[in-house]
């Protein structure tokens, strides 16, 4: 008696890189929120009547362990990203002006959508 495996052999694969490809599109929603919380702190800031502050840079780092994946968004250090505290948060003196927690409370919905979207195929 013959037996063809080759479908199950196909199915199995398929079933395999499932679980990969879900991970890939988790990730790349996780990018694209982080890029989009990012361009809206940006042009939150180059908006300012402060040279310095409308200059600050802000970046984001992707980090992944196991199945977590997370984008950590911040101004980077040294130049106008010395400035970040008192655009953001302020003195004593005044100052903190500019929103950064609340543009990723803005996009949080949004990417919550499209990662559970990627995590369970729909």
């Amino acid at each position: 008696m013959l037996i063809d495996t080759s479908q199950v052999t196909t199915l199995a694969s398929k079933l395999a890189a499932a679980p990969k490809k879900k991970q890939l599109l988790v990730t790349a929603a996780i990018k694209k929120g982080a890029q989009d919380i990012k361009t809206a702190i940006k042009t939150d800031v180059s908006g300012s009547s402060n040279r310095g502050i409308a200059k600050i840079p802000i970046a984001y780092e992707m980090k992944q362990e196991g199945v977590n994946i997370e984008a950590d968004i911040a101004p980077t250090k040294g130049g106008a990203g010395n400035l970040a505290n008192i655009a953001f948060f302020g003195t004593s003196k005044g100052g903190g002006t500019h929103q950064f927690y609340e543009h990723g409370k803005e996009q949080l919905d949004t990417i919550a959508h499209y990662v559970h979207q990627a995590a369970t195929g729909l």
